[in-house]
């Protein structure tokens, strides 16, 4: 229950912020613009709050239903108006002026976002040493010529201080088939390893994380065996075992990592275990029998305990934190909404062509599982997740569609190379387009969320 709430709190709090920047984005232009904004909305439908300040034609309002928000501006077409209001009326305004005001909202989300990634670069982020631990067999890594212990010193000549630094940078790369160079430092040699994306053909991004695409993994640091959380009705419990328990031996074999402990229940042959472990410093032996349950598929053993994803890693040296003066980080977020945006472009124009699934399309409630669970991760992973949300919003709201900005914009290019507006009959027939494209993107959307449930 505490999850599901967690997730609809933080949801509207992110479609709240988004919506309202994307509309003050519309709302400031308009007014620099001298537009009569007559009122500012936040959501549709019944308003819960609004107020018109003294001296104002703008009625500033927060509406029930929070997945959208619009500006209401003089409008001639709408409006009754009298001579001396109409030179403030958006329909009396030359044709740039009419495409800055509309163009606003969109640009506006693209600001907020390279404005949140600074914020991360800013507060900074935690990430692994960029040194490679496995190379997988008959991978594009490794016919590319990456070996074990390979410290990535630099990505295409950009200085590379974490695993995950570049991530949207590479992610272009394989997306485009492109090649990359990579900067390698190994036992004091430095070398080049050039990458040819394009050998991995057409890729859906959806099937795997980057790693696996390129078949290279970090060098992890070692997690200690610290039990974490202890399950009910497990093993563990019926023994007796605790949250800050560190186990120290299974049937004498010593526990050097949570890595071993998995693998010496998982595999263990004898039907009884005898575990060694340290509980406030002092030794305590437990016999338990582990539980064989099935996992994707697989019987496996287990004793019900999990690890504790906040406990420290018994070597920092892999651990690095990137942190940027306030200009940098701001230089580093506007350069990261760049990468971001032309890779969702990118992945856009790949999903048109039917080469990436359209179960990646998300909607309301794949928003508020993500925002719920990024929130729960930390301050950094919910503003990244605001940064992506709002790129996403952007575009969306660029694309060339009546009734989102970009329609608009189509319409206001068909002017300026006609000469005239849309006739009425042509704006009836590409609204109703645009309504109809809306609802079935929202519908399989819509579909993808209850498919992730059920």
């Amino acid at each position: 229950m505490f999850e599901v709430v967690n997730s609809i709190v933080f949801f509207i709090i992110a479609i709240g912020a988004l919506i309202t920047f994307h509309e003050f984005g519309h709302f400031w232009v308009a007014r620099k613009m001298g537009v009569i904004v007559l009122r500012f909305s936040v959501g549709f439908g019944p308003s819960i709050w609004k107020h018109v300040p003294k001296n104002s034609h703008t009625e500033y309002r927060i509406a029930a239903i929070p997945l959208g928000g619009y500006v209401r501006m003089l409008d001639g077409n709408l409006d009754e108006i009298n001579d001396e209001l109409r030179p403030f009326a958006y329909d009396a305004q030359p044709l740039y002026k009419r495409s800055a005001i509309v163009a606003a909202g969109p640009l506006a989300n693209f600001l907020l976002a390279a404005l949140l990634y600074g914020a991360v670069f800013a507060i900074g982020t935690e990430g692994i040493r960029p040194i490679v631990g496995e190379v997988v067999s008959g991978s594009l890594a490794e016919m590319s010529g990456f070996m074990q212990g390979d410290e990535l010193r630099k990505v295409d000549g950009r200085v590379n201080r974490s695993w995950e630094q570049h991530h949207f940078h590479i992610l272009n790369k394989i997306v485009s088939g492109s090649v990359i160079d990579y900067e390698v430092s190994s036992q004091g040699a430095e070398r080049i390893v050039t990458v040819d994306f394009s050998q991995l053909g057409q890729v859906d991004l959806n099937s795997g994380s980057l790693e696996s695409l390129l078949g290279m993994y970090p060098e992890m640091p070692l997690i200690q065996a610290i039990v974490g959380e202890v399950v009910d009705g497990y093993p563990a419990q019926a023994a007796g075992m605790q949250p800050g328990d560190r186990i120290m031996s299974i049937n004498g074999e010593v526990v050097r990592s949570w890595v071993d402990l998995v693998s010496f229940v998982s595999n263990s042959a004898e039907s009884a275990l005898l575990i060694n472990l340290l509980r406030d410093g002092e030794p305590i032996e437990i016999l338990l029998e582990p539980r064989t349950v099935e996992v994707d598929g697989k019987q496996v053993k287990q004793i019900g305990i999990k690890v504790n994803p906040d406990q420290q890693f018994s070597n920092s040296d892999h651990i690095v934190v990137i942190r940027y003066n306030p200009i940098e980080a701001i230089a580093r977020g506007f350069e990261s909404m760049w990468s971001t945006t032309v890779l969702t472009v990118k992945m856009l124009y790949s999903l048109l062509k039917f080469e990436q699934s359209a179960d990646s399309i998300g909607g309301p409630i794949a928003i508020a599982d993500y925002a719920g669970k990024a929130a729960q991760a930390g301050v950094n992973n919910f503003l990244t997740f605001l940064a992506l949300l709002s790129i996403s919003l952007g575009l969306l709201n660029l694309l060339p569609i009546p009734v989102l900005d970009g329609g608009h914009l189509m319409f206001h290019l068909y002017e300026a190379l006609v000469g005239s507006p849309p006739t009425e009959r042509m704006l009836v027939w590409a609204n109703q387009i645009g309504f109809a494209l809306l609802i079935g993107l929202m519908g399989l959307a819509f579909y993808n969320d209850l498919s992730r449930i059920f």
